[in-house]
């Protein structure tokens, strides 16, 4: 038996995110351009180890390239610092995600700023110990377990329409609590290859609690 299906969790805020997105990738630039030339200040201000001053004049001008070498490379790492927290903040700014379940398998990665994609995780439905609804009592006992690591794939925290904030409690390298924005058809399709007993005991069909 065969299944695909795929869809996005696209970002709310996307038109704001695109522009904190520019922003940020403007100063991040900027940040490694200064970082760029204060590394090449510091390798030519490197001071001469082989050199021995022979007068107080030398030593004076000896200890003075020191110092100089010591803040040229105190600039560079501050520089390169400032390059990658903009870097991280410019990917932070407009994130989705996009999920896809292949015969079996649920696959979901993250775009940022719309054209660029990372594989964010792989899931066996065989590693799945459970799905069901983020509203209903089950996932609270899951979120409230210290031994869970919740990993939030939405960048929303008010579902689109039609959709709902669906969890997948999966042993994958320790047990995880992946969350998801997505219609009921992903997880109708994921329960064509899972055991009766992963979806929640207290689930309820979306169509029914709009009623």
């Amino acid at each position: 038996m065969d299944a695909f299906y795929e869809e996005s969790a696209v970002n709310h805020g996307a038109k704001t995110g695109e522009k904190k997105y520019k922003v940020f990738h403007i100063i991040s630039r900027i940040w490694l351009i200064l970082g760029i030339i204060f590394l090449l200040i510091t390798i030519f201000s490197i001071p001469n180890c082989s050199f021995t001053p022979t007068t107080e004049e030398q030593e004076q001008a000896m200890a003075m390239h020191k110092s100089l070498f010591v803040f040229f490379s105190m600039q560079t790492v501050f520089f390169a610092g400032m390059f990658f927290l903009f870097c991280r903040l410019k990917n932070r700014s407009n994130v989705s995600y996009d999920y896809c379940f292949v015969s079996g398998e649920l696959r979901i990665s993250k775009v940022f700023n719309v054209n660029r994609r990372k594989l964010f995780a792989r899931i066996d439905c065989q590693d799945m110990i459970q799905i069901g609804d983020v509203d209903n009592s089950s996932y609270e006992r899951l979120h409230s377990d210290p031994m869970v690591k919740e990993l939030i794939c939405t960048p929303n925290i008010v579902a689109g329409e039609g959709k709902f904030f669906m969890y997948v409690y999966a042993n994958l390298d320790g047990k995880k609590l992946f969350v998801l924005e997505c219609r009921e058809l992903m997880l109708m399709n994921i329960l064509k290859f899972v055991k009766r007993t992963v979806l929640e005991s207290d689930y309820v069909m979306q169509e029914k609690k709009q009623k």
